[in-house]
C-alpha cells in the first residue's frame, strides 16, 4: 500500500467508533424515554397529574390551530 492514499482499515475504524457511539446515545435515549414513561404514566398521584396535565397541552394546541365557525345569526 502507498503512503498518502486511502486506508480502507482504517476508514472501517472510524465507522465502526462511529457505530459504537451512536449505539451508546441509543441506549441513553432508551432509558430516558423508559424513566419519563414510567414517571408520566404511573398510578400515583403525581404520574396522573402529570398525565391530566399533558392531556390539557395537548387540547390546547389543537383549539390553537382550529378557528370557531362563524355563523349567520351571530352578531
Amino acid at each position: 500500500m502507498t503512503t498518502g492514499g486511502p486506508d480502507p482499515l482504517k476508514d472501517a475504524r472510524v465507522l465502526q467508533a462511529r457505530v459504537k457511539a451512536l449505539q451508546a446515545l441509543l441506549e441513553l435515549q432508551r432509558w430516558q424515554v423508559e424513566v419519563l414513561s414510567k414517571r408520566l404514566y404511573s398510578s400515583e398521584p403525581g404520574g396522573i397529574a402529570a398525565r391530566r396535565l399533558l392531556d390539557l397541552k395537548r387540547r390546547e394546541m389543537q383549539t390553537h390551530h382550529l378557528e370557531p365557525p362563524v355563523g349567520s345569526n351571530d352578531p
